[in-house]
Order: C-alpha cells, then sequence, then structure tokens
C-alpha cells in the first residue's frame, strides 16, 4: 500500500464516493456521502425529486454540500491527503451543471476558513441539476433529429440517436423554458466537469471530457475534425446563437490524461493536500466503469442489474440507433490538422460501444437446450428499438442444426413450463452475441483460444467481465460463456491472504486509475505519450512482485482478474443458431407489426 496515493470520486445519482488507491493501484480505503440520508434537508428521493412532465432533478447545491461533507469525511477517517499526487472525478453521464456570470470570481477565490457551501450560493444560473432519468424533453429530441434528417443521421453524427436524457436536448428546453436564466449562464458543465472545476478552484470553469461528451448529442464523432456540431448548435440556439452556445459549452478535453490543474488552495489548507497533487480531466461513470474494467481492443461488459448493460471495447467507429458510440475514455487522441504539437505516442482512435436493455436475466436451472426461442419485451424496449410484446417459437427438431427461421411456428406456451425460463435467457444472450459482433472490427483476434476446435463464424468478444446480481448465478455465467464462445471474468483482489471478488465503486476506482495513468506521464519526457492499459499492466505486474507469487492460483486470467466460466463443447451449437437467431428477431419484429395493425384495423 505504499504511496504517492491517487483519488478518485464519483458524484452519482444517489451519493458522492471516494476512493484511495496506492502507487500499484490498490484499494486502501473508501468512503461516500449518501444524499438522502447524510443531507435530508434537501429532500431528495434517491436523490433526486420529480417534478411535471416527466421532469427529475438534483438541487445543485447538494452537491456542493456533498463536496464539503466528504472531505470532511475523509479528513476524519485519517487518510494522508499529503501524499496524494494525482485526483479524478466520474460523475453521472447526461447531467448538466449551469454556471452564473458571477462563478469565475467565485471559483478564484473561496476562503479555506469557511466550507463551500456558503461561498457558492450565486455560482449558479439554475438551481437544478437535470438527472439522466429525466424524459421531458421529447419535443426537443424530436426537433434535433429533424435538424439533421432523423434518428439515423443523429447517430451517425454524434454516436446516438436522441434521447429525453441526453444534455442537448435537456439544455435546448432550458433555453426554451427559461431564456433569462439561458441568458444568465456563463458556461455549461457536465457533473463530471463540474466537480473537476470544484477540485481545482482556480477560476476557470474545466472542459468537458470527449468521452463524456459522447452523451450529449452534439459532438460531432464521424469525421477527421471533431468539434462541437454547428447544425445541433443552431438547432438549439438559432443561428445568431450557435456561437454563443459553444463559448458556453468550453472547450472539450480530447486527452484523457491531461494536466487540467493542481488541487485547489481551498483543499491545501484545509484538509492538508499537497500543492502538487495534480487534477486530471473528469469523466462520464460508464466510461469511468470502462476503465475499472481496463477493457482492451475486444473484451466486453455484460451488467446484470436492474436493466442490462453491454460494453463493447472497439478500435472500430460504428453508430446506430440502438447503440451509444463513446470515445474510449484514456487515449492520447491523434492531433488534429491544427496541432501544432507532434504527439509521438498518440494512438489510434479508440472506442466503446454501449446496450442497453430494460430486461433482466433472472437465475434459472435447465436440463437441456430446446430448439425454440422466446422474446419477451415486456415494455417497449431499446434494443431493438421500440420491441414490445410476448413471441414465442419452436422449430421442428428434424430440420436440424441449420433450420430456417422460417419453419419457426409461433406458439402462446411451450409445452413444459420450464422451458421458459432457458429461452428468454438464451435469445437475450444470442441478442448480445449477435450485435456486439456487428460492433466489432473485421480485425478482432479470433485466435484466442475458447475452446478447442470450435469453429467461429463472426466477430467475437475475447474476454467477458460479467457485474450486477444476477452475475452470482453460476448457470448464467456458464451460458453467457457458451453462447458467447468466451471466457467470463471478474476483478478480485488479495485480501487476508486470498483472493476475493472486488467489492469497491467501479467508477470511482476507474477514475483512479486514470488519475495514476496521467500522473505517470508527468514523471518523466520518456514516459510522456505512455499509453493508460501499458501503465496499468505496469502496476499489476509491481504489485504482483511485491507479493512474491503469493497466492497466484490456476484460474487467474492475469493478475487480478479471475476466469469464473469457460466455454463448453455446447458453445459449438450456439456458434450454429447466431444467424437463425437473427431471421427469428426479424420474424418477431414482423409479427409484431402485423399484429398491431390487426388491431388497429
Amino acid at each position: 500500500m505504499s504511496a504517492p496515493y491517487f483519488l478518485g470520486l464519483d458524484a452519482s445519482t444517489q451519493s458522492l464516493k471516494a476512493s484511495l488507491l496506492s502507487v500499484n493501484l490498490d484499494v486502501i480505503s473508501e468512503c461516500s456521502i449518501h444524499f438522502d440520508s447524510d443531507l435530508p434537508h434537501y429532500g431528495t428521493k434517491g436523490g433526486v425529486k420529480f417534478g411535471q412532465n416527466g421532469e427529475v432533478n438534483s438541487p445543485v447545491l447538494m452537491l456542493v454540500e456533498a463536496m464539503d461533507k466528504l472531505f470532511e469525511k475523509i479528513k476524519k477517517l485519517g487518510w494522508d491527503a499529503e501524499k496524494i499526487r494525482g485526483v479524478a472525478a466520474a460523475g453521472q453521464q447526461h447531467a448538466s451543471v449551469y454556471w452564473s456570470r458571477a462563478s469565475s470570481e467565485i471559483l478564484a477565490s473561496p476562503d479555506p476558513a469557511s466550507p463551500l457551501l456558503p461561498q457558492f450560493g450565486d455560482a449558479f444560473s439554475r438551481s437544478v441539476i437535470p438527472n439522466w432519468q429525466d424524459s421531458s424533453t421529447t419535443r426537443e429530441c424530436d426537433a434535433l433529429e429533424a435538424a439533421v434528417g432523423g434518428a439515423g443521421a443523429l447517430a451517425q453524427i454524434t454516436g446516438s440517436k436522441a434521447h429525453e436524457r441526453f444534455t442537448g436536448s435537456q439544455i435546448m428546453r432550458f433555453k426554451r423554458i427559461d431564456p433569462a436564466a439561458y441568458e444568465a449562464t456563463d458556461r455549461i458543465s457536465l457533473v463530471s466537469s463540474a466537480i473537476t472545476t470544484l477540485l481545482c478552484l482556480d477560476g476557470e470553469v474545466k472542459g468537458i471530457d470527449e468521452s463524456d461528451v459522447c452523451g450529449m448529442n452534439l459532438w460531432t464523432m464521424n469525421k477527421k475534425e471533431r468539434g462541437w456540431s454547428q447544425q445541433l448548435l443552431e438547432a438549439i440556439a438559432g443561428k445568431e446563437g450557435a456561437a454563443e452556445l459553444a463559448r458556453k459549452l468550453g472547450t472539450v478535453e480530447t486527452d484523457g490524461g491531461r494536466v487540467v490543474g493542481h488541487i485547489g488552495r481551498w483543499y491545501v489548507e484545509r484538509y492538508g493536500f499537497s500543492p502538487d497533487c495534480l487534477v486530471f480531466p473528469g469523466t462520464g461513470d460508464n466510461p469511468a466503469t470502462f476503465l475499472s474494467l481496463t477493457l482492451r481492443e475486444s473484451e466486453g461488459l455484460i451488467s446484470l442489474g436492474t436493466s442490462d448493460v453491454v460494453l463493447v471495447s472497439t478500435h472500430k467507429y460504428h453508430p446506430h440507433p440502438d447503440f451509444h458510440a463513446f470515445y474510449h475514455p484514456a487515449q492520447i487522441a491523434p492531433p488534429s490538422s491544427q496541432d501544432k504539437n507532434k504527439r509521438e505516442g498518440a494512438e489510434p482512435l479508440r472506442y466503446f460501444n454501449m446496450l442497453v436493455y430494460k430486461k433482466a436475466l433472472r437465475p434459472v436451472s435447465v436440463d437441456d437446450l430446446p430448439y425454440q426461442a422466446a422474446f419477451w419485451w415486456l415494455l417497449p424496449d431499446i434494443v431493438p428499438h421500440g420491441a414490445h410484446g410476448v413471441y414465442k417459437y419452436v422449430t421442428d427438431v428434424s430440420a436440424g442444426p441449420f433450420f430456417e427461421a422460417a419453419t419457426a411456428k409461433r406458439v402462446e406456451n411451450f409445452s413444459d413450463p420450464r422451458k421458459e425460463a432457458i429461452s428468454i435467457l438464451e435469445s437475450q444472450l444470442l441478442n448480445y452475441r449477435s450485435r456486439s459482433s456487428s460492433i466489432l472490427d473485421d480485425r478482432t483476434d479470433l485466435s484466442i483460444p475458447s475452446t478447442a476446435n470450435i469453429d467461429i463464424s463472426i466477430p467475437r468478444l475475447t474476454r467477458v467481465y460479467a457485474t450486477g446480481g444476477a452475475s452470482a448465478n453460476r448457470t448464467i455465467l456458464s451460458m453467457i460463456a457458451d453462447v458467447l464462445n468466451t471466457q467470463v471474468c471478474k476483478n478480485v483482489e488479495y485480501l487476508d491472504g486470498k483472493w476475493q471478488d472486488a467489492q469497491w465503486n467501479s467508477c470511482s476506482v476507474g477514475v483512479a486509475y486514470k488519475a495514476r495513468w496521467g500522473w505517470e506521464r508527468t514523471r518523466s519526457e520518456s514516459r510522456k505519450w505512455v499509453g493508460f492499459d501499458q501503465v496499468i499492466k505496469e502496476c499489476r505486474m509491481a504489485r504482483r512482485k511485491l507479493r512474491g507469487g503469493e497466492g497466484e492460483r490456476s484460474d487467474l486470467a492475469e493478475e487480478g482478474i479471475r476466469i469464473i466460466a469457460s466455454p463448453t463443447e455446447g458453445s459449438r451449437a450456439f456458434e450454429r443458431r447466431v444467424e437463425w437467431w437473427r431471421e427469428l428477431e426479424k420474424k418477431a419484429l414482423q409479427d409484431q407489426l402485423a399484429q398491431t395493425q390487426a388491431q388497429a384495423a
């Protein structure tokens, strides 16, 4: 647990968390401030307040007071703040913060003798932060898509079609319903860059991170010269106001490991931080989780919680209305044509794609694999967009392993009720298999072994991390390994003489990793362009050497990563069924359309 230390903060919907890491990335300690219980006077429930017409937001000063409370707790816990050399923040994606014209002066000179809260009453032009759960901007979403030629065109430009929670539509609505407050706004932040600003306290509102900016529906991703989309700025603010909106949004941080400032004097004098502590760009909660798993090219995450989330790491920009495309949150971006500084270590652009589903997987018990499938779209789903209803199909087994989807017959129920659960699970995982393969680049390295002698027909994830409540179920994990034809892993840490599942907060740990990487790049000229993956690998190897091989196990894929499921021979059948499943999904959507038309008639 050697110094120097690195600090990661996570401003989520319900709490503000902190993780303290060693130089070799051991998680030393964590603490948090829970908004509902620690700051009850704001009257939030689940960290938010619900208004009319789909409005969901939180008080902006609650976030400021949470910073006060968090650093008081850090002091009481005895964290050695003087030895912290780098800090970075994560914030709930899409949520926006609006600074007043007085903010620069307030940010430049906070009194260390006083908490932040009483000093920041006039720092904001808007008293609330729109939350990612907000659904009040349907009108604005339609306008943004219309401005560029539809949902597909918007996805091509910005990486996602229009979504009510995305920041562009939220800004557009704010300008419409409260034009005076919009006019009084000097700068607009995301939560991640707002926390970064509050860490530096140097009079400057810090720029938004480029990975986090991908959740705004405002940033041009499909051109070499990336930047704020002029079309979308004009759609929000008109031709006369587009330049002013771009100024309010500010400069975007395209280098995730660049030093954006030093920890503010307020922290140095009040909490004993070193003035040498560096601050690095914050990022969104999803990119931060991505970093905590150190996902490499063609690796992925499956989060099996209240909703199912799939993250896929790739070098390929693959926009689609069903997906969300983001820039990798810890890359040294290649120089633009205007960049006069040579970046010798600049990497090719990297991305990750995110798929979100409204249904969660449930524990199941199975005896065999049926030639049947079920699509349970109990709520209008996101992938595929608008799918709704329950559709069950059975195919004649005599058709063999290469049966056609056209031969599948729709049924009301399966003959064996036990087949219901396995069918929804199988169908959902084939969904992941199909769509993740379409995201991956054709250059995906298929030589990485999965199971001997199983032919791979389409690109596949070379490793998957499983998280969320349902990931504790071994049957589900085994089926994930078979359907995706890859190893399933979890992060683990060596504590008290044994390997244990990592229990740390992934977002705050992920940005602490980023701070460690950024700090490494400042140590010498020769390390200036070292990549994130390389630094994490070096830290893990150093940690392993310090352990002297103690605790090494055969089920470790590498330091800190345990294999919890591997493909079996059952993988062969699933590999052959991907194309069949794709056709069957089309059939289910056609049946849904026919049913809707019949009901309308």
